[in-house]
């Protein structure tokens, strides 16, 4: 039905002409004419200024035709503007108002098939619109985001009387809505307000069944690092089914956060999503939250998603103290959810995030009626159902300790567990004031929490740490895998004479679980000829401070028969750590112990046996471990004579791999042994050091680490008090076999943290801060210790019997040339001539 050219089309006649032929002249007509939509959009591409006279005319002739109830010559209205956007792309802002104006006087007519048109010409429009006119244009701002709002609403569209057509409308919301956030316009400038729009209708489709959007993400799993599809829409489709709307807002929110690709971006995304979790009240137990944060992590861009870790942890610490606790938990679990994933995280501040968990642990502590025996460790939601306040305080300590073992999923940086090990340790208030307050029960506090109870539930921190990065370390390659120093455990040594059985138990588990590093595959695996063994001072500090720790936790008097089985434990993972090392540092130690139990000078006889059942199984273990089949035949025969004369302790099971750490009786006491066995004897029946000396002195590998003196060395006296004189000693002739450690230039930058139990002051032994003013001196003195110090090491290795590989006159001729050359340098170093300023030292801390 063509439209006489009078009053509307005056001053317009040539465009008006081309328009009004487009349309059909018969009724059953739905499209323009062809030919004659082809000369339109030929006339517009070759003139692009008459673009706005075209986009006026259409929008003065829409109106008329939606006052007049024309709805066929709106639709062909429709059609016409939708091919000049596709057509005259670059040219868009000349007509983008008139556009817009089009679409919401089409949307005023709440009729579903014009909706639908125009949702279809907004969709193009969005795809093609650079978003440079908005906040520019106020006008056309203010309707395109009028735009996204009404679009916004038909996606949450409610109508009861008819669920085909709530359906509908949703899917034509939905469909606009995934145009608004694939266009480029929504971040031209900023997108709150759109977003506040469109987050919500959104997620909105994906409540309706709360599980909904975990099941979603479950079947996608495989595609879940690529980019979701673009539904194309259909104006024709009538027939909509709610998980078709379903799929539809699930691509919408990966898109979203696809295209958030800065910062500020990804922030914005991230209010209305929070806010709508608030207005809502979706928080624990529901899971949608936790299954959001992972939809959300997914579709973010690698190195923006330590945006979404910050949010999270802002909003957590911003939480009042009354706030609800079903909050905090949901936080905290998509903590979890995020931290423990398959995906890493790049630009994640692991220490920050680790700080900002214990300080919401000690202050749930502090404040919160704590079950402790009910705190278990996994990463799997908790059971804990209830809403009684204490058993959710609870449930939040479990699932921050959770939260802190997933730190160590995924490494960033080598001493990444390390640092981590190294915070958690700082708070277990090592170094008690003697000042410190009691309880009524006469307990210690520190920072306002039982001493006791804040060591155990930090001691779970560091389990889970440790036991992650073991499983890490299964899974990683060698050469991903993040190596802890054993000296990081040095200052926690004490733990194991703590007035706390549970403390000293779980200490126990963690150090052997930490130091048992190897495969049991390895176990008995051969040596080669030449053993590398190289220990740097502060772990020999810790090998010795150690010894010397376990020697006073066995004659703990108020030790327990499970402190037994955990100096079991911590024996043979030092084993397993150090091998033929621990063997001759160790064994003089277990003598001593065996001599104590002899001697009588444990206060009865139920704690000699345990003592000596301990001892006994840890020479059990070294044969085990060694391969030595003489020493476990030995050591069989004691133990069968000892278990036929009832000198074995019953809470020492005679087989090593039967004692468990994990069920053993706490309750258990040495004086309930006494009187319930009257059959028990004290024991007479002694390992011979002799016998076994003689036969470790024969085995390969302890020969092969130390070959000279080494009968002498396992049949000395060990003396506690000369600990750590002899860690001095050693510490200078210990080098590895294949590396000339001497022979490598060294800068020390600063000392070496002191630690917990040094029986003595070593800082003699320690060279000075390395400045930019004495740096010469430094060097040289380097170069001349470490020339006179290779020179009186190999002797000093040799008359200790410490491998030493010596290289051929070539070699050495080699390995003197570059200190020549560092001499020359020095020379040429004027230290009057340095600047004063300094990298290490900048000019804010010179004064």
């Amino acid at each position: 039905m063509s439209m006489t050219c009078t009053g509307v089309c005056q001053g317009w006649i040539k465009h008006a002409t081309l328009i009004n032929n487009c349309y059909p002249t018969s009724p059953e007509e739905t499209r323009p004419k062809s030919s004659e939509l082809s000369y339109l959009v030929f006339y517009a591409k070759s003139k692009p200024a008459k673009l706005t006279k075209c986009g006026v005319y259409l929008e003065k002739r829409v109106v008329t035709d939606i006052r007049k109830k024309r709805k066929q010559d709106t639709e062909i209205s429709l059609q016409i503007i939708k091919s000049l956007l596709e057509e005259c792309k670059k040219d868009l802002n000349l007509f983008s108002k008139n556009v817009v104006k089009i679409i919401a006087s089409s949307l005023s007519t709440n009729d579903i098939d014009l909706v639908a048109r125009a949702a279809s010409v907004f969709i193009v429009f969005c795809a093609d619109h650079d978003g440079s006119t908005i906040g520019v244009d106020t006008e056309f701002t203010i309707i395109y985001e009028n735009l996204i709002e009404r679009f916004a609403n038909y996606a949450t569209y409610k109508y009861e009387a008819d669920q085909n057509l709530e359906r509908r409308y949703r899917s034509i919301g939905l469909y606009v809505l995934q145009g608004v956030v694939t266009s480029s316009a929504l971040h031209a400038t900023d997108a709150i307000i759109q977003l506040q729009y469109i987050v919500p209708a959104i997620l909105h489709n994906l409540t309706d069944d709360l599980e909904t959007l975990q099941k979603i993400d479950n079947e996608s799993v495989d595609e879940k690092h690529s980019m979701p599809q673009s539904r194309r829409f259909s104006i024709n489709n009538t027939i909509i089914s709610i998980e078709d709307n379903t799929h539809l807002a699930y691509d919408c929110l990966k898109q979203l956060f696809i295209v958030s690709n800065t910062d500020s971006d990804l922030q914005c995304s991230l209010k209305p999503v929070f806010k709508f979790l608030e207005d809502n009240d979706i928080w624990w137990p529901n899971s949608f939250a936790i299954s959001l944060a992972l939809v959300i992590l997914s579709s973010i861009q690698r190195q923006c998603r330590h945006i979404l870790v910050s949010e999270i942890i802002r909003r957590l610490d911003s939480l009042p103290d009354n706030s609800s606790l079903s909050k905090k938990i949901t936080f905290i679990e998509m903590l979890i959810s995020i931290l423990t994933s398959d995906l890493t995280i790049v630009g994640l501040s692991v220490l920050e995030v680790l700080d900002c968990l214990l300080s919401h642990l000690l202050s749930s502590l502090k404040n919160g009626d704590i079950k402790f025996e009910q705190i278990s460790i996994n990463f799997k939601g908790s059971n804990i159902m209830t809403e009684k306040a204490q058993d959710l305080e609870t449930m939040i300590v479990q699932r921050l300790i959770t939260c802190i073992g997933g730190l160590v999923t995924h490494i960033y940086y080598a001493k990444q567990i390390s640092d981590i090990v190294e915070h958690i340790i700082k708070h277990l208030n090592l170094q008690t004031d003697p000042e410190t307050k009691q309880d009524n029960n006469g307990s210690f506090i520190a920072e306002g929490i039982p001493l006791n109870i804040l060591r155990k539930t930090l001691l779970r921190c560091l389990s889970i740490v440790i036991q992650t990065n073991k499983k890490a370390e299964k899974r990683s390659s060698e050469m991903s895998i993040c190596k802890v120093p054993v000296e990081v455990f040095h200052n926690t040594i004490g733990l194991c004479m703590d007035e706390d059985l549970d403390v000293r138990i779980m200490y126990a588990q963690i150090l052997s679980t930490f130091l048992d590093n190897v495969d049991s595959s390895k176990e008995s695996k051969e040596t080669d000829s030449v053993q590398i063994t190289y220990f740097n001072q502060p772990a020999i500090h810790f090998l010795n401070t150690l010894h010397l720790s376990l020697y006073q936790y066995a004659l703990l008097e108020n030790s327990k028969p499970a402190d037994n089985v955990a100096l079991l434990f911590i024996l043979r993972s030092l084993l397993l750590r150090f091998r033929a090392d621990q063997v001759i540092r160790g064994i003089p130690v277990l003598f001593k112990l065996q001599s104590e139990a002899k001697d009588e000078k444990l206060n009865n006889f139920a704690r000699q046996r345990a003592i000596a059942s301990v001892i006994t199984l840890y020479f059990y273990n070294i044969a085990q471990v060694l391969g030595i089949t003489e020493l476990q035949q030995y050591v069989e025969m004691v133990q069968k004579e000892r278990v036929e004369k009832c000198q074995w302790s019953t809470y020492i099971n005679v087989i090593p791999s039967e004692n468990n750490l994990d069920n053993v009786d706490l309750s258990a006491s040495f004086e309930d042994e006494d009187k319930n066995n009257q059959t028990l004897q004290p024991v007479n029946i002694w390992l011979d050091r002799q016998t076994i000396v003689s036969i470790l002195c024969k085995h390969k590998e302890i020969l092969d680490f130390d070959d000279t003196n080494v009968e002498e060395k396992l049949m000395t006296e060990w003396k506690p008090e000369e600990g750590f004189n002899e860690v001095k000693n050693e510490a200078r002739r210990i080098r590895s076999s294949r590396i000339f450690e001497a022979d490598k230039l060294k800068l020390v930058v600063t000392h070496p943290k002191p630690t917990m139990m040094n029986l003595e002051n070593s800082s003699d032994d320690l060279p000075p801060k390395v400045k930019t003013d004495n740096f010469k001196e430094t060097l040289a003195v380097q170069l001349m210790n470490d020339s006179s110090e290779h020179e009186t090491s190999v002797a000093s290795d040799r008359e200790s019997g410490y491998m030493v590989p010596i290289g051929n006159n070539k070699k050495n001729k080699r390995k003197n040339k570059p200190k020549n050359e560092a001499s020359a340098f020095l020379s040429t170093i004027d230290p009057k001539a340095a600047s004063t300023t300094s990298l290490v030292n900048p000019p804010y801390r010179q004064s």
